[in-house]
C-alpha cells in the first residue's frame, strides 16, 4: 500500500518515507516468516541506498526553494553528482543485479517461493512499484527542462557532496560486504524466484522511463481516474477514516465525562455546599446567649456520643444477664 501511495505524491521527501514504509513491511515479512537473517541483510542493504537517496534529494531541496516534484526538472546537466547519486541509490534499493538489495531480496523471495506464494507476490510488487515510483522522480526532478525553480539550482558545495560520494561507495560495495561476511546468498537461491525479482524490477523501471522520461508524454501524468489518483494521493484517506473513527469515539468520550463532572459531580459537590449553608443560617437562629442552653446541649451530645460508643459493651452485657 504505501508504495502506491508514494507514486501519487508531489511532495518529494514524502515520496521517499513512503518507500521506507514498503521496505519496513518486507522486513516483517522475512522476520514473520523465520528468515531473520535476510531480514538484517535486507536492513542493511536498504539503510545505505535509501540514506544516499535522501542525501541526493535533500542537496536538490537545499536550494530549489521547493519541494513540489511538479516545479523541478531539467537538474540532470546541473547536478551531475547529485543525479548520479540517485541512480546508484535506485539501483542499489530495488532488486537489480549486481547491487544489493538484489541479492536480499532475491534470497527472501527464494525463501518464499515454496510455502508462501502471497507473500512472494507481494514481494515482487512492491520491489517493480519502488522501481517505478524511483524513476518517476528521478524523470520529474532530473529529466526533462529546466523549470522556473530549477534555472538557478546549480551543485551543492563539498561539504554536501563528499558525504555523498562517500555513501555512494558503500552503496556500490555492499555485495562485496556480504560476500566477505559470507551472507552473500549464492548457494541458496532460487533461481526461478530470482528471475521474477528481477523482471519486476524491469517492468517498473521500464514503465516509469517510457512514461515520466518520455518528452513527449504531458506533465502531470494522470494514471487512471482522478478518484484513483486521489485515493492514493491522500493516503487512502487514512487521515479522515481515524478521524472519523478514533477521534469521534475519543471526543464523544470526552463530552460524555465532561456531562458527568459538570452535572453529576459538580452537583453533588454544590449540593454539599448547599446543606451546609443552610445548616448554618438554620442554627444561628438557635443561639439564645445563655450559658444553661449551652450546658445542656453539650451534656446531652456528650451523653449521646457515649451511648453510641458504649452501645456493644452493653449488648453483650444484655445477653450475659439473659443467659
Amino acid at each position: 500500500g504505501a508504495s502506491l501511495i508514494a507514486i501519487a505524491q508531489i511532495d518529494i521527501k514524502r515520496t521517499l518515507s513512503y518507500i521506507v514504509s514498503s521496505y519496513m513491511g518486507l522486513v516483517f515479512i522475512a522476520v514473520g516468516t523465520g528468515q531473520t537473517e535476510t531480514a538484517l541483510t535486507l536492513i542493511f542493504a536498504y539503510t545505505l541506498a535509501m540514506g544516499l537517496l535522501v542525501m541526493s534529494i535533500g542537496s536538490v531541496v537545499w536550494n530549489s526553494v521547493t519541494q513540489d516534484v511538479r516545479s523541478l526538472g531539467g537538474l540532470w546537466g546541473k547536478r551531475p553528482i547529485s543525479a548520479i547519486s540517485f541512480i546508484v541509490g535506485s539501483a542499489g534499493l530495488v532488486g537489480l543485479p549486481p547491487f544489493g538489495c538484489f541479492w536480499t531480496l532475491s534470497e527472501l523471495a527464494s525463501g518464499l517461493s515454496e510455502f508462501h506464494p502471497l507473500l512472494l507476490g507481494i514481494v515482487l510488487f512492491v520491489n517493480g512499484v519502488t522501481a517505478f515510483g524511483l524513476v518517476r522522480v528521478f524523470g520529474l526532478v532530473f529529466g526533462g527542462k529546466p523549470k522556473q525553480m530549477t534555472e538557478r539550482s546549480p551543485e551543492v558545495h563539498w561539504p554536501f557532496i563528499l558525504p555523498m560520494t562517500i555513501l555512494m561507495g558503500f552503496t556500490l560495495h555492499v555485495p562485496h560486504l556480504l560476500a566477505a561476511w559470507q551472507l552473500l546468498p549464492v548457494a541458496s537461491l532460487n533461481y526461478t524466484a530470482t528471475g521474477l525479482v528481477v523482471l519486476s524490477s524491469a517492468i517498473g523501471i521500464g514503465a516509469g522511463a517510457f512514461i515520466y522520461l518520455n518528452e513527449k508524454w504531458e506533465k502531470p501524468v494522470q494514471i487512471g481516474s482522478q478518484a484513483l489518483q486521489d485515493f492514493f494521493a491522500y493516503d487512502f484517506y487514512t487521515a479522515q477514516l481515524y478521524r472519523v473513527t478514533v477521534i469521534f469515539a475519543v471526543g464523544l468520550v470526552a463530552q460524555v465525562i465532561s456531562w458527568v463532572d459538570r452535572n453529576i459531580v459538580d452537583g453533588f459537590v454544590n449540593l454539599i455546599g448547599l446543606t451546609t449553608v443552610f445548616g448554618g443560617q438554620s442554627l444561628k437562629y438557635n443561639v439564645t446567649g445563655q450559658t444553661q442552653f449551652y450546658a445542656l446541649t453539650i451534656l446531652f451530645g456528650v451523653g449521646l456520643l457515649g451511648l453510641i460508643v458504649s452501645w456493644p459493651l452493653l449488648a453483650r452485657l444484655s445477653l450475659i444477664v439473659g443467659g
